[in-house]
């Protein structure tokens, strides 16, 4: 938390700083555009498709929303689910210890919508296009259906045994994610005289995530310890399952580039 608080403090700083040189500004500077749509060029790694409109308030001021969409299909592989362990009475030479390779396919889907207020600062033709800072809000909600198949391999289940504890079935549950979040970003954005542009931005921001498990057969508590154990210890996790399966609530950072065009 003194964390959190530290860059939130540090962000409001630069928004404050940026409000100063606007008002000490010995005219108000100008509008280039009314309204800018943008494209989030680092989203996609996730599975996510954002778009946003910006649309100015004056000369200085204006408001941000993005919708965005989650669609996302991933596959991995582990060479086993459980670790044998061969009985103290059993000699390994005299055993067959085999290992239970599986199969994780994930299908991703779910969205999310932002609103943000800009105030810009340090303009240099005009305004949109300098440095700024604002403030967000944030949610979404994410499904994730997954299908685990464990390879079959034949072996004498008399002379194997696996670790303590092993879950030896497949995972196959639905993960349900809702977030929520609010922050503060610094960014810049940059426009050609034919509207093009880019506009990049970082900052600190609080986020809350509830997750729900529903495996059949077994309690939301007992599905989360058993996909947690299976997923942290024998699969690779890509950067769109990892934010929902890993991600927890608290102190975050949020960045990124989008492409625009003015008009």
């Amino acid at each position: 938390m003194p964390r959190l608080v530290t860059l939130l403090a540090s962000a409001a700083f630069a928004a404050v700083v940026f409000s100063a040189q606007a008002q000490e500004s010995s005219a108000a500077p100008e509008v280039l555009h009314d309204g800018l749509l943008k494209v989030n060029l680092t989203d996609f790694i996730s599975g996510k498709y954002s778009l946003s409109y910006e649309h100015m308030l004056g000369n200085w001021s204006s408001v941000e929303a993005t919708v965005t969409g989650i669609g996302m299909t991933t596959s991995d592989y582990t060479y086993t689910i459980a670790q044998p362990a061969a009985p103290l009475s059993i000699s390994p030479w005299d055993s067959y210890y085999p290992n239970l390779p599986a199969d994780l396919d994930m299908e991703m889907s779910g969205w999310e919508a932002q609103v943000a207020i800009r105030k810009y600062g340090w303009v240099s033709r005009g305004v949109p296009d300098g440095f700024y800072a604002s403030a967000f809000i944030t949610a979404g909600s994410t499904t994730i259906d997954a299908d685990e198949r464990i390879r079959p391999v034949a072996f004498d289940p008399d002379t194997v045994t696996f670790e303590p504890g092993a879950f030896l079935d497949e995972i196959d549950h639905t993960l349900s994610v809702t977030k929520w979040g609010f922050g503060l970003t610094i960014g810049y954005q940059w426009l050609t005289k034919s509207g093009l542009g880019l506009d990049a931005y970082m900052g600190p921001m609080f986020r809350g995530i509830t997750r729900t498990y529903l495996m059949e057969g077994y309690s939301a508590e007992e599905a989360r310890d058993i996909v947690s154990q299976r997923t942290q210890q024998r699969y690779w996790m890509g950067p769109g399952p990892a934010e929902h399966y890993n991600g927890n609530t608290g102190p975050w950072f949020n960045g990124g580039l989008r492409v625009s065009l003015a008009f």
